[in-house]
């Protein structure tokens, strides 16, 4: 598969990529949003963020290559002297290098793509405050919950489904999860990628992918 196949793969996919994160995160939710401490309300924000930030960087570069070949790199010093120098940065792992290589001497297209312009505030969205639910500055009226009145005789609880035998997964299949989210860890992978699949085998993935990081905080250390 060329570079290009995989480019528009990944383009075609970019809506399904957001949306898949999204519904492993309310998989493992622990419990509703509004009953979430800011904490745990930011850690859900923190990944979303992230996941949303590598596509816009990545759509952002496909929408200005426009089918070209591209080589993405940081534009690290620029000197405008007798003309204008630019030194360009690129990843040794950058897709379309030796392209880059055999342009050497030719005339190339520099294009400015900047995903940092479509992300703009997504810092601010944060966690809500723990004291929300306290009567503190009256954030709650007496007369919240107006016009949802019904008929007295109604309790008002959760309804849960009760398990029934043979529900839920293998223990085989958890721990096979578990083994696969310490492997995705130790590749480099971040919690995001967590693959879209029932609540238990969602919580086993991202439980060894935790196990993982905790027993190697130095490699932690080291990448920031």
């Amino acid at each position: 598969m060329t570079d290009k196949n995989v480019l528009q793969m990944t383009a075609d996919t970019i809506g399904k990529d957001l949306l898949s994160a999204l519904v492993t995160e309310l998989k493992l939710l622990p419990d509703v949003w509004v009953k979430l401490s800011e904490k745990k309300q930011n850690d859900v924000i923190d990944r979303l963020r992230s996941r949303v930030e590598h596509n816009v960087k990545m759509a952002t570069h496909l929408i200005a290559s426009n089918g070209r070949t591209v080589v993405a790199g940081d534009l690290e010093q620029i000197t405008i002297k007798d003309g204008v120098k630019a030194v360009v940065k690129f990843s040794g792992a950058a897709p379309n290098l030796h392209e880059l290589y055999d342009a050497s001497g030719k005339a190339v297209l520099v294009v400015v793509a900047n995903p940092d312009e479509h992300t703009g505030g997504m810092n601010d969205v944060r966690g809500e405050s723990d004291q929300r639910g306290f009567d503190l500055g009256r954030e709650y009226t007496d007369d919240d919950g107006d016009g949802m009145d019904g008929p007295g005789d109604i309790v008002d609880v959760d309804a849960r489904e009760v398990p029934q035998l043979g529900d839920g997964p293998l223990q085989s299949e958890i721990d096979e999860q578990f083994a696969a989210g310490r492997r995705a860890a130790e590749e480099g992978k971040p919690e995001s990628e967590c693959p879209v699949m029932g609540g238990e085998l969602c919580i086993a993935w991202v439980k060894g992918w935790k196990s993982w990081h905790e027993e190697h905080p130095a490699n932690e250390a080291e990448e920031a």
